[in-house]
C-alpha cells in the first residue's frame, strides 16, 4: 500500500513532489495500463499536477504510451492509455537456503526475465556464498546488457529472525555461523542500491498474496513446509512482523500428544511442530512403517515416490501421512481460532504432491471444528506459485522501494531528480 504522507512537514515541497511521483508510480505498477483522467482519480490528483509529473516521468523514460482506451458513455475523444516501461529498470529476487540460493531478475512489471541457481554445500560461510552469488548477479546483468545504473534493489528471502535495522540475520538456525554477518551490506556495497531482507517465509507469504490463491484477500496465513515450518501472516493488507520481527514462528509450539490417538510413526520423540513436521521427519516415519532403515538419507526423488504410493492407497504410507495430517490439522485449527484468516495457505514440497495428504488436513480440520460452538471458516488452500512464491515476494519488496518516498533510491533519484 501507498504510505501515508500526513508526516510531510510544511512547505517541504522536494519530498512532497517525491511523494507524488512515487504515489503515481505505485498505481501505474498496480492498475496499467491507465488513462491520465483515471489516474488523477485514482491518486486524488488534480490532472494538472497528473501531466506534469507524467511527463517528467516520460523524460525519465519510466512510462510509455501503450494505445487508446474506451470512449466515455458521452462519447469524445478517446483517452492516451500509459504504464510503466518494463525495460526502464530491474530488480534482483534471491530465496537463500541451506544448500543453495535462487536468484531471480525482474523487470519493473515484476515479470521473472531469468533465474539462476547456486549451490554450494551446508554450513558454507556466508562470505564465500555471498562472493558467488554476487559474482553470478553481475554475470547474469552482463549476459542481459543491463548496466549497475538499470538496477532499482534488491529483495532478499532467508531463513531465520531477521533484524531489520542491520540488515542481517539475528538467529540463523538453518544457516550455521551466519547470525550477525552483514548480509545486506555485502550486496548494498556492490550494487549501490536499497536491499530489502525479509524472512523467507514472509515473502512466501507475500508472494502468494500478491500473485497466487491469496492475491483477492486482505487477511491470510500462509504456512510453509521445508527443513522444519514456519508461518507468514498477512492481516489487513500489511504483513505481521511482530515486536521483535519473530511473528509466525509456529515451528516452536509444543504439539500436545493426545490421549485417544496413537502416533506411532510421526512423533520420533519430538515435542515441537517445527520438528514433528519436517520434511526429514515425515520421511523418517514413512520409512518405519515400511520397514525401511529410518536413517536412510533424505531424498526427495524417494518422498515423490512415497506420495504417489498414497494416492494408490498404500496402506503403511496412508497410516503415516494420516497422522502427519493430523498433527498439521491441529496446527491449522489453532491457528484458525486465533487469527480467524480468509484463508490458509499450504506451501511445501509435500503438500504441493500430496492430494490425500491434503484432503485428509480437510478432513481433520472439518471434524475438530464440529466440536466448536463458534463458527471458523478458513480456506485451506495449496500455493499456486509452488517454487516461485518466495522469489516472488522478494521481487515485490524490492519493486516497493520505488514507490516508497521514504526510501532512498539513487535509481530514482537519478531518474527522477535530474528532471524535476
Amino acid at each position: 500500500m501507498i504510505p501515508e504522507t500526513h508526516f510531510i512537514k510544511k512547505g517541504d515541497s522536494s519530498f512532497l513532489k517525491k511523494v507524488n511521483e512515487t504515489r503515481l508510480l505505485y498505481f501505474l505498477y498496480k492498475e496499467g495500463p491507465i488513462s491520465r483522467v483515471d489516474l488523477s482519480r485514482e491518486a486524488h490528483m488534480s490532472k494538472a499536477a497528473v501531466s506534469e509529473i507524467i511527463n517528467r516521468l516520460y523524460d525519465a523514460g519510466l512510462v510509455l504510451d501503450v494505445g487508446k482506451g474506451q470512449s466515455t458513455s458521452k462519447g469524445g475523444k478517446r483517452p492516451t492509455l500509459i504504464r510503466l516501461n518494463p525495460e526502464r529498470g530491474y530488480v534482483f529476487g534471491l530465496e537463500i537456503k541451506r544448500s543453495e540460493t535462487i536468484i531471480a531478475l525482474a523487470n519493473i512489471d515484476g515479470d521473472l526475465l531469468t533465474t539462476s541457481v547456486v549451490e554450494y554445500e551446508t554450513g558454507s560461510p556466508s562470505f564465500l556464498v555471498l562472493d558467488r552469488v554476487v559474482n553470478e548477479m553481475q554475470s547474469i546483468l552482463q549476459r542481459k546488457k543491463i548496466s549497475h545504473e538499470n538496477l532499482i534493489a534488491i529483495g532478499i528471502g532467508a531463513p531465520g529472525q531477521i533484524d531489520y535495522a542491520k540488515g542481517n540475520l539475528l538467529v540463523a538456525d538453518t544457516l550455521k555461523n551466519w547470525a550477525h554477518e552483514p548480509l545486506s551490506e555485502v550486496f548494498q556495497r556492490t550494487f549501490n542500491v536499497p536491499v530489502i531482507l525479509e524472512n523467507d517465509v514472509n515473502t512466501i507469504a507475500l508472494g502468494e498474496y500478491l500473485y497466487g490463491v491469496g492475491k483477492n484477500e486482505k487477511d491470510l496465513v500462509c504456512i510453509a513446509i521445508s527443513d522444519g515450518i514456519g508461518s507468514g501472516i498477512i492481516q489487513n493488507q500489511s504483513l505481521v512482523k511482530g515486536v521483535q520481527g519473530a511473528a509466525g514462528e509456529i515451528g516452536y509450539i509444543e504439539f500436545i500428544r493426545p490421549f485417544d490417538r496413537p502416533l506411532n510413526f510421526i512423533l520420533n520423540g519430538h515435542k515441537i511442530f517445527g520438528d514433528i513436521l519436517s520434511e526429514k521427519n515425515l520421511f523418517k516415519g514413512i520409512n518405519k512403517s515400511l520397514g525401511v532403515d529410518p536413517d536412510t538419507a533424505f531424498k526427495r526423488s524417494m518422498m515423490s515416490e512415497y506420495l504417489s504410493l498414497a494416492e494408490n492407497q498404500n496402506i503403511p504410507v496412508c497410516r503415516v501421512l494420516d497422522e502427519y495430517a493430523y498433527v498439521l490439522g491441529s496446527l491449522c485449527l489453532n491457528l484458525q481460532k486465533t487469527l480467524n484468516p480468509g484463508i490458509m495457505i499450504l506451501n511445501g514440497f509435500v503438500v504441493e504432491n500430496s492430494p490425500y495428504l491434503v484432503d485428509r488436513v480437510h478432513h481433520e480440520v472439518e471434524e475438530s471444528l464440529k466440536n466448536i460452538p463458534i463458527t471458523f471458516r478458513s480456506r485451506i488452500l495449496v500455493g499456486g506459485l509452488k517454487i516461485e512464491a518466495g522469489l516472488r515476494g522478494a521481487v515485490v519488496m524490492a519493486l516497493q522501494t520505488l514507490f516508497n518516498p521514504t526510501q532512498e533510491n539513487p535509481f530514482l533519484d537519478r531518474l527522477v531528480g535530474e528532471n524535476a
